[in-house]
């Protein structure tokens, strides 16, 4: 089943459980499925339904209130699942995965890749996408006598689930670790976390499958901007107003351990942290409390070295190791 049947199967389900109550409904989408929007707007007409256009990074970034303090009754999630930490929202949020629905072919393509790995033992994991083939992979591997190890659900994951700045689910630290889906950046991450591990790429819908290595530029990259950031005297700190990237408290004990040490602090606020906000305020350097991905991934689009929270321990100490932030 295409992305664009998947989409039509679930208006049509939504199209039937929602009624006058729920309207007007609100419409959040990733960036990828930005060019599906004025299919979801015209098969949802009936319910009034307004699209924000704003960049959607995930299911921590819900725009519940702002749909609230518009009139809006629903929030219509697309493309991710809820995050169980989340669950108290404004107004009534549905979430609609876009689970993909794979195959014989392309669960076949999968299993046989792990196989050709020849381990006893795998941590498996996936994004949300994902998620609902998982059970039929484990069921297909232990036939092949190889065995799945649980990982645990947390309070912002299912089992076997991860996020591109939450991996913490992943308890086993030695056997390899497979990751079914498409896309570096949930990789990424997992890499920087348990380098320790051999970490695999199987992705069923171009059916190709590779070993990830650990980016040591990335590592160096990081050094240099600590390096950076020990010479700054004036911190910008970076908090995000998005549900589930706002970390105020953390950002508030960054501020106080940079204030002892004899920096300037100043705590600065966004809903969308982008470089074009900040032009203009007189600071030396970011500290980012926001999406993660800010620091590893889009660090290119800020002209000021920006660090991460965790990062604020080799200001404090240089000898300390690096630790890659994480949301969880």
């Amino acid at each position: 089943m295409s992305l664009k049947e998947t989409i039509i199967r679930e208006l049509e389900i939504l199209k039937k459980e929602l009624t006058k109550k729920d309207c007007p409904v609100a419409i959040q989408i990733p960036e990828g499925l930005k060019q599906f929007s004025t299919l979801i707007l015209k098969e949802l007409e009936g319910l009034s339904p307004a699209l924000f256009v704003d960049p959607c990074f995930g299911a921590c970034d819900l725009k519940a209130t702002e749909a609230k303090a518009l009139g809006y009754k629903t929030l219509l999630h697309f493309g991710h699942k809820e995050l169980p930490s989340l669950k108290k929202t404004k107004i009534k949020t549905i979430y609609v995965p876009l689970d993909y629905q794979l195959d014989k072919e392309q669960m076949d393509f999968i299993v046989t890749e792990i196989k050709k790995l020849n381990y006893k033992k795998v941590n498996i994991v996936t994004t949300a996408q994902y998620l609902s083939t998982i059970s039929l992979i484990k069921e297909e591997l232990k036939t092949n006598g190889i065995e799945t190890i649980e990982s645990k659900e947390t309070k912002r994951l299912q089992k076997h689930q991860i996020l591109g700045c939450d991996c913490s689910n992943i308890i086993d630290k030695i056997n390899p670790i497979i990751f079914i889906g498409d896309g570096y950046f949930h990789v990424n991450n997992i890499s920087y976390i348990h380098k320790k591990q051999e970490i695999y790429i199987i992705n069923p819908l171009s059916k190709t499958s590779e070993k990830k290595i650990y980016d040591e530029l990335l590592l160096r990259q990081r050094y240099a901007a600590i390096a950076k950031a020990i010479e700054c005297k004036s911190f910008g700190i970076l908090v995000s107003t998005k549900i589930g990237q706002n970390r105020l408290k953390l950002a508030l004990k960054i501020k106080q351990k940079l204030d002892e040490i004899g920096k300037t602090t100043y705590i600065l606020i966004s809903d969308y942290i982008n470089e074009n906000y900040l032009l203009g305020i007189d600071v030396d350097c970011y500290v980012n409390t926001a999406c993660p991905r800010l620091v590893y991934d889009d660090f290119r689009n800020f002209k000021k070295p920006i660090i991460s929270a965790t990062e604020i321990e080799q200001i404090l100490d240089i000898k300390k190791e690096i630790k890659i932030d994480q949301i969880n």
